[in-house]
């Protein structure tokens, strides 16, 4: 992989992919809904690269945008969709919001065909996993989630890509994540936000969440994206991350051990149950890609900054 388009690219996951291509050496082509100015994306991503203000309901035309002239794909250039839009957050908003997310992913594709791209990497999550393990076992009452939009959204976004390459002869790889975090805890959600207040002993919220999830840094992300840019295999689907789920009241619980420098069994911690969900066998067959994410390195960071 020489050259690589990126769309989300300001987003949490897109900017730290954007970062590392860079500094691998990628030629790379950076799309988003922000309009930035040149000090703005030397400030955004801390170098000099190429950047697009695209809207996504704009992708079908971006082959035949004027400001391309000067860039080229070449013979080895990969497209990555982290473009998503919600209302106020990427989950939330009508269905008919959502659903124009999967619309723009499947002219993304065609997109990156007309332009030359050799391959299309999607960007998926793996509540995915969740509701398509509902659907299958025939339960008598409807999924019900405050993500319910947004999860039938991704998986409409990920068939219709890969229908959408086949026809286009693309090769395309779809991935999924669960929680992507930012080792500074600079940038995030509910569980940056909680680490950060743990790291700095001020009382939380306890989770209500029961659901198993699996933190991975941002570095990690990153690094995954560019092994799946240069070996990801046609119709793969890939889960990033470290394959040791817990709930967040495990990991919380093993953060505050860490901060107050008191000793732990990782084995009391992470779940014990078949977490298949979880597995990264398929990435690390193919890639070589292994995640070095550790909870005592977020502590180390906090206390940098």
């Amino acid at each position: 992989m020489k050259r690589a388009i990126i769309s989300g690219s300001t987003g949490l996951a897109g900017t730290a992919v954007s970062k590392y291509f860079v500094s691998q050496g990628v030629e790379t082509l950076c799309l988003g809904r922000q309009a930035l100015s040149k000090e703005d994306c030397n400030h955004k991503f801390g170098t000099e690269l190429n950047y697009l203000n695209v809207q996504m309901e704009d992708i079908a035309s971006l082959a035949e945008r004027d400001d391309l002239i000067a860039w080229s794909t070449g013979s080895d250039c990969v497209f990555f969709n982290f473009a998503w839009c919600g209302y106020q957050k990427l989950t939330d908003g009508s269905f008919s919001e959502q659903l124009n997310n999967a619309i723009f992913a499947a002219e993304a594709v065609k997109a990156a065909k007309r332009l030359g791209c050799i391959k299309f990497v999607n960007v998926g999550t793996l509540e995915e996993t969740f509701v398509e393990g509902f659907l299958s076992s025939n339960k008598n009452y409807p999924y019900c989630s405050d993500q319910t939009n947004y999860v039938l959204a991704k998986l409409a976004a990920r068939d219709m890509c890969k229908m959408v390459a086949y026809l286009e002869k693309i090769d395309y790889v779809h991935t999924r994540l669960s929680v992507p975090l930012d080792p500074d805890l600079l940038r995030g959600n509910y569980v940056a936000a909680t680490f950060k207040k743990i790291a700095e002993s001020l009382p939380f919220d306890a989770p209500l969440n029961k659901q198993l999830f699996d933190i991975v840094f941002l570095d990690d992300v990153a690094r995954a994206y560019y092994m799946i840019g240069v070996n990801g295999k046609n119709k793969a689907d890939y889960y990033i991350g470290t394959s040791k789920p817990a709930t967040l009241a495990q990991y919380f619980l093993r953060f505050e051990k860490i901060v107050k420098n008191q000793s732990f069994d990782d084995a009391d911690l992470f779940a014990s149950i078949n977490t298949e969900i979880f597995s990264t066998a398929a990435i690390n067959q193919d890639t070589g890609f292994f995640a070095s994410t550790r909870l005592q390195d977020i502590l180390k960071k906090v206390h940098d900054h």
